[in-house]
């Protein structure tokens, strides 16, 4: 007779399986469908399969060569599995920067505060964004997955090249070579914290406060309030970066050093040996031995990369259901990445007037 399981590991593996709000982008409702298609034997073959439906070249614009032991990332396809080691080093956080500043702790985020100095935004940040309302933002991004090494792993089961035509509405030309090899039409979504368009994002405040007021007011999801604030700053700038103007870039950002379990770390580089602001979010006590990271810009504030990682420390939770605001900043922090890890890195973005050619075959999403 098989033992009825421990109730400690049952609300561990629980606490890590917890639905999380990226799922429906990550794994969108066209992919389960077809996954099921296939599980019951009724897919037939489209754009999903292995051939490509477009020939379309990819150019990358110049912004920088990777470099030895620093690789690409974005838009992901399935969660990352969190086991992924990471060298752990502990660095201080510059006081000061020419782009902006730090000051003492702030601890308006949430319980026990930031855990580092909170960001100033500089003064005279341009108001408005650079891709106008009639144009499209013709973005490049990449995803890879990081071996121990810090090395893409080859033939990655998350690498690709992503090639986004977006619409001040949100709606969206997607081509995708890699592990996808298909192209998406996604329509436009109802304005909101988690579909912003150009016209939302315009409307936010760029007071640090304000902002702060409105994004802890309007977030949801995650498995904590503070995780919540994190994930939405990331994910509103992932797609419509190009529409956000520098200084709500830049106080989106400054509400996110704010934030309890985020630590922002000054004269970082990002995959492309870009220079870099990085802020991580690391819970502990939720998930253990996890770090997210933001790559920003430290001049136009621009969001570069993305990436999930690990800090280090126990891969287990030994503690209760935890309340949706319970948060723990014991533990690990990030201080220097490396190792394995799933990224995701804008390569260019411009504003263009039109969209390319629809390749034959492309989907709507």
């Amino acid at each position: 007779m098989t033992p009825d399981p421990d109730p400690e590991t049952a609300l561990r593996t629980l606490a890590r399986c917890a639905p999380h709000e990226r799922i429906e982008r990550e794994w969108p409702a066209t992919r389960r469908a077809d996954t099921l298609a296939h599980i019951i034997g009724t897919r037939t073959e489209h754009a999903s399969d292995p051939h490509p439906v477009h020939e379309i070249p990819i150019r990358f614009i110049g912004t920088g060569a990777a470099v030895p032991g620093r690789r690409p990332r974005w838009a992901r396809t399935l969660p990352l599995a969190s086991g992924a080691a990471v060298t752990v080093a502990v660095a201080a956080l510059v006081a000061t920067m020419t782009s902006g500043g730090f000051t003492g702790s702030h601890a308006a985020g949430g319980p026990g505060g930031a855990q580092g100095p909170e960001f100033v935004p500089p003064a005279g940040l341009s108001t408005t964004a650079s891709v106008g309302a009639d144009q499209y933002a013709h973005q490049v991004d990449e995803q890879l997955d990081l071996d121990a090494n810090g090395q893409p792993e080859p033939d990655g089961r998350d690498a690709m090249v992503n090639r986004n035509w977006i619409s001040a509405n949100g709606a969206t030309l997607s081509i995708r070579t890699g592990s996808q090899n298909v192209c998406y039409q996604f329509s436009a979504p109802e304005a909101g914290v988690n579909s912003p368009s150009r016209a939302f994002l315009a409307g936010l405040p760029t007071d640090v406060d304000s902002l702060e007021s409105y994004l802890r007011s309007h977030v949801a999801g995650s498995s904590s309030h503070d995780e919540a604030v994190f994930v939405a700053g990331g994910d509103m700038l992932r797609m419509m970066d190009g529409f956000a103007s520098p200084a709500l870039r830049a106080a989106m950002l400054a509400v996110l050093s704010r934030t309890a379990g985020v630590t922002v770390h000054a004269g970082q580089r990002d995959y492309l040996d870009r220079p870099a602001l990085r802020a991580d979010f690391v819970d502990q006590r939720i998930r253990p031995g996890e770090v997210q990271s933001l790559y920003f810009d430290p001049t136009t504030f621009q969001l570069l990369e993305q990436r999930d990682s690990s800090a280090g420390g126990s891969p287990t939770y030994a503690g209760p259901s935890p309340a949706y605001d319970a948060h723990s900043t014991d533990g690990p922090t990030a201080a220097d990445l490396g190792g394995a890890a799933f990224l995701e890195v804008l390569r260019t973005v411009e504003a263009v007037d039109q969209l390319p050619a629809v390749p034959a075959g492309c989907r709507q999403g």
